[in-house]
């Protein structure tokens, strides 16, 4: 008489496998990536009057909501107001904007102070 193999157990066969093919059904948990640094923004910028690189610094006043702007070298001096949202490139953008408007109105020979200049009709 000739004696057959029994078939293998289907559960001993997974019992059996490497250990990789066992985890493939499986979900591999990870961790949480870091959150990346926020880019921090300037304080020290370069001075429009005597024209020194970093020697304009800001600082914010949040609690009365000014912001002050003081070059280091030529001393000149800029407030503006902030809110809670502005950041010192905030006042520094303030300051070329009324530094601009300053020198187109003494450019245009009007009075800073003229109401034709500034748009409004004399009676």
């Amino acid at each position: 008489l000739s004696v057959r193999p029994r078939p293998r157990d289907a559960w001993a066969a997974c019992a059996a496998a490497p250990a990789e093919e066992a985890a493939m059904g499986k979900k591999k948990s990870s961790k949480q990536a870091a959150p990346k640094p926020k880019p921090k923004l300037d304080t020290m910028f370069d001075c429009l009057f005597c024209q020194t690189g970093k020697a304009v610094e800001v600082k914010m006043v949040r609690l009365e909501q000014i912001g002050f702007l003081k070059c280091r070298v030529c001393g000149v001096t800029f407030q503006s107001r902030v809110s809670y949202l502005s950041e010192a490139v905030d006042v520094y953008s303030d300051w070329v904007d009324e530094t601009e408007e300053a020198n187109f109105r003494k450019d245009d020979g009007g009075d800073p102070l003229d109401k034709a200049s500034l748009g409004i009709a004399a009676k």
